[in-house]
């Protein structure tokens, strides 16, 4: 059977049970008694002794009690332990928190206080209990501290101010109080808690933000920008705070509640521009990168403003309401109309411009057009004005200009146009002109007044016109042609007579197609290889030998037949492609040279002939210095041929250009000399190699006595400079045996050797005797 008494046969276990829990207090009362009894008993007191079966019973119930106040108190153990490893785990977390902790008596004093709390109060933890918290508050703001403490106790509800530390060293420290009462304990009462959290960052970035509104508060006032949010759903506008604006701007009214309210203040001519703006922005359609409008201000007048449109998003993304940003731009406005009006009027000579000869022309050629009148275009050009530039300067130009203006203002009527092209361009529109003769009576009276001396401080300076006339309708419908047949008139008017004037005719116009037509051939020339070079033979008179060659530039045409550089040459300096002709010949002449080299020829001289413009460019030398070395060819063996007069135009220039082409090695020929303006005299001080005579004066040996007496004056200067003297042109034994008599070193010309390809001058060079060295 089983014991109800035994663990072990009832079925208990040793494990925890609330059993001891449940044991009424009466059973340990009578387990008391019983137990005292037995104990008497068994000292020997009165018989009475318990019998047996009771005795082993109450031991039996003693020592299951025994076990369950053992098991008790192992509970008890187990559970005071648990505690102490949460209230270890609570001082944990409390010394550890971030935020910092204080436990305060009823009067302010700290009696307990975390790890952080000390750090904040910059005091060690040890230190703190019993020192007033106001001891660590900045004077001004204990009172903070008392008035939250006395919301605290009346209210007995939680409380939060904030407030500032005193600190060692550095700013104050903002933090957070944030107070309650404790829970009451015995000779606790009125104690309070609170928390410290450190809010300096926090009160830093709030006063950096009221800084940053405040100054872009003022810097809108100074730049008079204003916002405005709209919520195009309601059309209510809504104001942001009213800003003070700075000193000495414009003050508008108050800023108006609605968007219709907002448009009544805009000029009435801005108005439906505006709100159709603001509609397409609103749908989503595109609006111009700024709206400009004129807004009526207090003083009751217009001011300009511009205003852009960005979307607001709420907080879920959507586009509810839409800020406006405008801002006064009513001095951009009239620093604009001043520009405008700059650009219209020459500052120099206060005429109309090109910008405002268009519509005004086209407004006279419309009216002339109705009416059935003729209209006459002046266009005026100063012939002499770059030299007036370049040998008095540009106050002095500047002051012709002026008074060109002057003159051509008391010549015309009120009625003609008289505009500045730019430079020393001008162009006059006759309005109503009878005929051609009116025209020409017209420019006549201009030409008159320009050709007179202009008086410009203590000098007199003259500069006579070239005038281009053309007449509408005859020579042009617009005002485009009409400047484009006066300016070809013009062009034609200063090279065939300067100072007088040209009508445009429709013979002018084709000269200057077909002149069109080559300078557009010229450039696929320079750009396609459409050159090519004859080489024409030099001989020494004494010997007979080859000496040389020159390169002569020819411009053969896809059809047959050549165009004569006396033609081509000219047009290509006017257009500047005279200098990648110039590159292309140096180029070729040195690829030559090379390939006759390679062909087993000895070395030959060749002399290339330089314009003036390529002469004087800034990039000839290094021109000439590719070629040399792209063809490989000895710099000795090349000679340039440049005019008198560009070596005596500038004969400072060109000694220093002739001095760096001598210590490059090459060669310089003075080319053409005999009939130009300059002395003998002249050239001496230049560093020449050799002067080749004009042909001119070859030919006139028969019917001119002083010719012979000429050539032989430039042969004693070449042999006193001791350079070679070149005859050029021969075409008979007669002139051979001249030049030879005369006592030249070297002749050139049809009868010695007519200009040749490459190809063909290697196979005469190798008929003729062997050169006796490669001097030019």
């Amino acid at each position: 059977m089983t014991d109800p008494h035994d663990p072990e046969d009832s079925g208990e276990t040793d494990m925890p049970s609330n059993k001891s829990a449940s044991t009424p207090p009466e059973t340990f009362a009578r387990l008391r008694r019983r137990a005292e009894e037995r104990l008497s008993a068994s000292d020997g007191q009165a018989p009475g002794a318990l019998a047996p079966v009771e005795a082993e019973r109450l031991i039996q119930e003693l020592r299951v009690h025994q076990i369950e106040l053992e098991l008790q108190n192992d509970e008890l153990l187990r559970t005071q332990e648990a505690l102490e490893i949460s209230r270890s785990r609570y001082f944990d977390l409390y010394d550890l928190a971030p935020i910092g902790y204080i436990t305060l008596t009823d009067t302010g004093t700290i009696q307990e206080a975390n790890l952080a709390a000390a750090t904040l109060l910059e005091t060690p933890r040890v230190n703190l209990a019993g020192r007033p918290l106001t001891r660590f508050i900045l004077p001004k703001d204990q009172d903070i501290l008392y008035r939250c403490r006395h919301r605290l106790t009346t209210t007995r509800e939680p409380q939060t101010c904030e407030l500032r530390l005193q600190r060692a060293q550095g700013p104050p420290c903002w933090v957070r109080l944030d107070v309650c009462l404790e829970p009451h304990r015995t000779g606790h009462q009125g104690h309070w808690r609170a928390t410290l959290s450190d809010i300096t960052a926090t009160k830093e970035g709030e006063q950096s933000l009221r800084d940053t509104r405040a100054r872009l508060s003022w810097v809108a006032g100074i730049a008079e920008v204003g916002f405005l949010e709209w919520n195009p759903r309601t059309g209510a506008i809504v104001t942001p705070p009213a800003e003070q604006a700075p000193p000495g701007k414009a003050e508008v009214s108050a800023s108006p509640r609605s968007l219709d309210a907002w448009l009544a203040r805009l000029h009435p001519d801005d108005r439906e521009r505006v709100r159709a703006d603001f509609a397409r922005f609103a749908a989503g359609g595109v609006t111009p990168r700024e709206v400009h409008y004129r807004r009526r201000s207090k003083k009751d007048d217009y001011r300009w403003f511009a205003c852009r449109l960005e979307p607001i998003p709420d907080t879920e993304g959507r586009f509810d309401r839409i800020l406006i940003v405008h801002q006064d731009i009513t001095r951009r406005k009239e620093s604009e109309d001043k520009a405008i009006r700059r650009a219209q009027l020459d500052p120099l000579t206060e005429l109309p411009t090109r910008s405002l000869l268009d519509p005004m022309a086209t407004q006279m050629l419309a009216g002339a057009g109705r009416s059935g009148r003729r209209l006459a275009v002046l266009f005026v050009d100063l012939d002499a004005f770059k030299a007036v530039n370049d040998e008095f300067g540009h106050s002095v130009g500047d002051e012709v200009l002026r008074q060109t203006a002057q003159r051509l203002r008391a010549c015309f009527r009120a009625g003609d146009l008289i505009t500045r092209l730019g430079g020393d361009e001008f162009l006059i529109v006759l309005d109503n002109i009878l005929d051609d003769d009116d025209a020409a009576t017209a420019a006549r009276t201009a030409i008159d007044a320009l050709s007179r001396p202009y008086p410009i401080a203590d000098r007199e300076v003259t500069c006579p016109p070239s005038i281009g006339i053309s007449l509408y309708p005859d020579d042009g419908a617009t005002i485009d042609a009409l400047i484009k047949g006066a300016d070809l008139a013009m062009y034609h008017a200063k090279q065939v007579s300067p100072g007088q004037f040209q009508f445009f005719s429709a013979a002018l116009d084709r000269q200057s197609r077909a002149v069109t037509v080559l300078q557009d051939g010229l450039r696929d020339a320079v750009s396609g290889n459409g050159f090519r070079l004859l080489y024409q033979p030099v001989l020494d008179l004494g010997s007979g030998a080859v000496v040389g060659v020159e390169a002569l530039l020819r411009w053969p045409q896809p059809g047959g037949g050549e165009i004569a550089p006396s033609v081509f040459l000219p047009i290509a300096e006017s257009i500047g492609l005279i200098h990648d002709v110039g590159a292309w010949v140096l180029r070729e002449a040195c690829r030559q040279h090379r390939a006759w080299l390679d062909a087993g020829l000895p070395p030959i001289a060749v002399t290339v002939n330089v314009s003036a413009r390529q002469f004087r460019h800034r990039s000839f030398l290094r021109q000439l210095t590719d070629a040399l070395l792209s063809g490989g060819v000895d710099p000795s063996l090349m000679s340039l041929a440049v005019g008198e007069a560009t070596l005596l135009r500038d004969r400072s220039a060109s000694r220093q250009l002739l001095a760096k082409l001598h210590a490059l090695g090459v060669h310089v020929v003075l080319d053409d000399f005999g009939l130009g303006p300059s002395c003998l005299g002249e050239i001496e001080d230049l560093s020449l190699d050799s002067l080749e005579i004009n042909r001119t004066l070859l030919h006139r040996l028969d019917d001119r006595p002083h010719a012979p007496a000429m050539m032989e004056t430039i042969v004693r200067l070449g042999r006193a400079m001791q350079i070679k003297v070149t005859a050029i042109g021969i075409e008979t034994e007669a002139e051979l045996t001249c030049v030879r008599d005369l006592g030249c070193d070297q002749a050139q010309g049809f009868y010695l050797g007519k200009p040749m390809t490459g190809s063909e001058l290697a196979d005469w060079y190798r008929r003729q005797p062997p050169a006796p060295g490669p001097t030019p």
